[in-house]
């Protein structure tokens, strides 16, 4: 992995040579104690053993210069060891395993230490979101889908369907990282023909597992896909939100912000860019992340009992992989951290909309109210669609505009001061609706007698009793958010129990 990315020193000191044969050395004492244990060995003797190759550190340069001799790392790695025992005792490190027996105990610490590293960032991230959920409980904004306006929610609330999401990506990884609880000294093939089981269950319960019943010469790597495929996901979760906050800081109406340095710079030509690029490069990383996770679940296919293809993708891969997720939990946590809001953009926003965020509850009202007064069923959906479109469509000036081309630079400008003037909707459904002064539209198929018999209902509706004040309240704040509560309090209680 490229040092820039490379970062965490946790995942970068559990993945060196150095800790993954202190975890080899390990197993292969774990072994010898049980066999010591079991009454195969002496005591003394696996005793002596331990003492002796813990007191001296394993020779890193001896064992690469012999791995380079021999060709496997493993082999190299028991001769360096067994040059120092006395020559009685050199056959019982190593004696009767394979290599994977060695090394799959070893494997799956290290995919459990880097697992923990990854809840622990993950943790912090949660942290930062409900901090931020709960400052930004009544920061209004507008809702959308499909990129168009939708309907009124908080700041807050987005930050808590952020929040879930990551919530539900850990819990996927808990329940993946559970499959690792098991591993095998079970020999060369899977059949336990040389150690026996009771040997295999006390050294294994002594690393933490208990045995995996059913491996080939390797634990099959449907255990350990479905880890990466969590991580996978945790990634695109992350990223799900930077892509959020990216389409909010875009140039124009910016409702928030990634943090930028008073020194940074985000163009070599132009001053006055601040680019997303922290954002931006997380979008990378979720690319390097599917590659990864790819990799490692096309390593479930191997020869019969053993073939050695998934050996070097896991040496790159599951590294890679956990500075990948650690890196973008790290970043993502620094966004949110600092993140730049802007409330007074955002309610910019709601007003730019003409009231189009209470058009469902509009459209309901004059179903309610409607029938008595002369409006057919599902005319009040028709009277919504119909005001949103004329309150929105541009004016006489802008419409000129539009259906003629400028011929000159000058004529642009002139066509950009007209724009400027009268760009910002004069009314909104809120007051144009009672107004009963729909028409037709060029852009909906509806009549001249459909919009005036609709009229003549809406002088209805707005002359009865207490109409006013319903429709006020249509449009105010606590009622549009009036169920928004329940959705963050229950996410917010959720990821309190979850840390």
């Amino acid at each position: 992995m490229h040092p820039r990315y490379a970062r965490n020193p946790v995942i970068k000191e559990i993945w060196t040579d150095e800790n993954k044969l202190r975890l080899w050395q390990a197993t292969e004492l774990a072994v010898i104690d049980a066999r010591g244990t079991c009454g195969e060995i002496l005591r003394e003797e696996a005793e002596t053993i331990r003492q002796m190759l813990e007191s001296i550190p394993i020779d890193l340069e001896w064992w690469k210069k012999k791995d380079t001799e021999v060709g496997h790392d493993l082999i190299a790695f028991v001769e360096e060891r067994q040059r120092h025992l006395h020559s009685t005792l050199k056959r019982y490190f190593h004696g009767k395993m394979t290599s994977y027996d060695t090394e799959e105990p070893a494997f799956a610490k290290m995919l459990l230490a880097s697992l923990g590293e990854v809840e622990k960032l993950a943790g912090i991230l949660i942290d930062v979101l409900i901090k931020q959920a709960e400052h930004h409980r009544f920061t209004v904004m507008l809702g959308e889908t499909h990129g168009q306006w939708a309907e009124l929610q908080t700041f807050g609330k987005r930050v808590a369907t952020w929040l879930k999401a990551i919530l539900i990506s850990v819990e996927n990884l808990k329940r993946a990282k559970s499959g690792l609880d098991r591993s095998k000294l079970s020999g060369a093939i899977g059949n336990s023909p040389d150690l026996s089981d009771e040997i295999q269950r006390v050294a294994l319960a002594s690393l933490g597992f208990l045995p995996f019943y059913g491996a080939t010469q390797i634990i099959p790597r449907e255990v350990y896909a479905p880890v990466a495929s969590a991580l996978g996901q945790l990634v695109a979760t992350i990223v799900k939100i930077a892509t959020d906050i990216r389409l909010n800081a875009r140039s124009g109406r910016t409702l928030m912000r990634e943090p930028f340095g008073k020194s940074q710079r985000g163009s070599s030509r132009m001053p006055h860019k601040r680019n997303t690029i922290t954002l931006e490069q997380m979008g990378g990383m979720l690319r390097m992340a599917e590659g990864y996770v790819q990799m490692i679940v096309q390593n479930i296919q191997t020869w019969h009992e053993r073939g050695i293809e998934q050996s070097c993708v896991e040496r790159v891969a599951w590294p890679d992989l956990f500075f990948v997720t650690t890196h973008t939990l790290t970043q993502m946590t620094k966004v949110l951290e600092n993140l730049q809001v802007y409330p007074d953009q955002m309610l910019c926003e709601v007003l730019d909309c003409a009231g189009v965020y209470a058009a469902s509850k509009v459209a309901d009202f004059l179903e309610e109210v409607g029938l008595e007064c002369g409006l057919s069923p599902g005319a009040g959906y028709s009277i919504v669609q119909l005001a949103a479109f004329g309150v929105l469509e541009p004016n006489a000036v802008t419409k000129l505009i539009r259906t003629n081309e400028c011929t000159s630079y000058a004529e642009a400008q002139e066509a950009a001061a007209h724009v400027a003037k009268w760009r910002t909707p004069t009314t909104s459904i809120q007051d144009h609706i009672p107004r009963c002064i729909l028409r037709p539209s060029e852009e909906l198929a509806f009549t001249t007698v459909q919009t005036d018999t609709w009229n003549s209902a809406l002088g209805k509706i707005f002359c009865l009793a207490n109409t006013k004040a319903r429709w006020e309240e249509i449009f105010s704040f606590s009622y549009n958010l009036r169920g928004e509560a329940i959705q963050i309090d229950n996410v917010l209680a959720k990821a309190r129990s979850f840390r």
